[in-house]
């Protein structure tokens, strides 16, 4: 359970981030999401996520706090955690906790490549942010008589509209809930962001970590979306300016982002200040790089090019390039951290950390990473640990949720896991900021 100061903490955090005024013409737009809500299905009882409560983990499942249902929608790969702690919103079950991640019930090794766990977006919900339930309610899809997505599913593919951009697949990096700016709406508004692909073809970019060929295929052209809800539950995609629906376009022919646009994550910086790192495959320098878009109202997006990339060393963690990553301030410091999964020279990934000043550009990287694959063979983390996602705690400590996968170099993602920074009196630290995690030990 959460201690008195990590609750305050977190309600501080929350108030913080729910403070930042919206323009007026998110009212607009918000309310098609709260026209969806309005018509929620019935929320049957969650069931619970496979770590049982209370219980010691297999040494082959420290850390873990969700893995594959059996059968389903996410049976196939699950990953991608974005993580929320809604400490204002206290009811009969005390402090809210939501995880929105990415899976699929069928692999695809090329998209994976790309963009893995990518197909439909689930919720989970928990009371201490460790022990999670999937929600096994039916959001439904925008119209009065449009079906119900499956249990469990909170945005799936686009069935609506032949010529979008996610008609094929989506995979969520980012859920920020605002304030509407008049007063009225003092919960907010749930924002997601998120990269999705269509039946288009593209060419698989040559040299990039688990590509088999360079020979076309579907669903490899990702950009980014954004969808809208009142409940976080229910949602609402947003039109944006590029005609399949996207945020904006990937690069032109020979720049650093041609292609594709994955991982759109954002940061309200302050009013009229919103930035969103996202990812691409750099083809002429052969790397994954990590580039920044900027916004004043979050719908349209002016690109500010590519500002980081890892370690340019042969045998860094890193030496491949970044590829997701969360963002954030640091609560204590006010500098800006930078989670990132970071690819090896063999397409073995590690996540690690970087500082900067401003958030924009200058980011310094520690040069070892923070978390590995688990020494255990037989872990279900033994091959892969990325796409991070932090939660400041008090006392300058972090949760770092991830997601692993057993086998070594790209694939599907098979899990997410939950590290704590370490209680040791010796730890290691990176400019002030704490670098050692440990696994959770238990699913209590």
């Amino acid at each position: 359970m959460l201690s008195v100061l990590d609750c305050a903490f977190l309600q501080a955090e929350q108030c913080r981030a729910s403070t930042f005024t919206l323009c007026l013409q998110a009212r607009a737009y918000a309310s098609k999401a709260q026209a969806t809500a309005r018509h929620c299905a019935h929320r049957k009882k969650p069931v619970q996520a496979s770590a049982q409560a209370g219980s010691a983990l297999k040494t082959s499942e420290l850390g873990l706090v969700l893995s594959p249902s059996a059968e389903g929608w996410d049976s196939a790969s699950l990953g991608n955690p974005v993580v929320r702690c809604f400490a204002g919103q206290v009811g009969e079950e005390g402090q809210q906790w939501k995880l929105w991640y990415s899976g699929s019930e069928h692999p695809a090794s090329q998209l994976d490549a790309v963009a893995p766990a990518a197909g439909s977006v689930g919720l989970a919900v928990s009371g201490d942010g460790i022990t999670w339930r999937r929600d096994e309610g039916r959001a439904i899809r925008p119209g009065e008589s449009a079906p119900a997505l499956p249990p469990g599913v909170a945005l799936g593919p686009n069935q609506d509209n032949w010529w979008w951009h996610d008609t094929m697949a989506l995979s969520v990096s980012d859920v920020q809930i605002f304030a509407s700016g008049d007063g009225q709406d003092s919960a907010g508004v749930y924002w997601m962001y998120y990269s999705g692909s269509n039946f288009e073809e593209a060419e698989m970019p040559q040299g990039l970590a688990g590509s088999q060929s360079q020979s076309a295929a579907e669903g490899l052209r990702l950009r980014p979306g954004l969808a809208m809800s009142q409940d976080g539950r229910n949602w609402a995609r947003i039109e944006g300016e590029h005609h399949t629906g996207a945020l904006f376009e990937v690069g032109k022919a020979g720049e650093w982002d041609e292609a594709f646009i994955a991982g759109p994550q954002v940061v309200a910086a302050g009013p009229n200040d919103m930035r969103m790192f996202y990812h691409s495959f750099d083809q002429q320098q052969q790397r994954c790089t990590v580039g920044l878009a900027t916004s004043k109202d979050g719908f349209r997006w002016r690109k500010q090019g590519s500002i980081f990339s890892g370690s340019l060393e042969p045998g860094a963690f890193d030496s491949r390039g970044v590829t997701s990553r969360h963002v954030i301030r640091d609560p204590d410091s006010n500098r800006w951290l930078m989670f990132y999964e970071g690819i090896g020279d063999d397409g073995t990934s590690a996540i690690g950390l970087a500082v900067s000043d401003s958030g924009r550009d200058n980011w310094r990287r520690c040069p070892d990473p923070i978390l590995t694959a688990a020494s255990d063979e037989d872990a279900w983390d033994a091959g892969c640990v990325g796409a991070p996602c932090a939660v400041a705690m008090a006392y300058g400590k972090w949760r770092l949720y991830y997601a692993g996968r057993q086998q070594k170099g790209p694939g599907n993602w098979q899990g997410i896991g939950l590290a704590l920074t370490s209680d040791a009196e010796s730890v290691r630290e990176f400019e002030g900021i704490r670098l050692s995690y440990q696994r959770r030990q238990t699913s209590t």
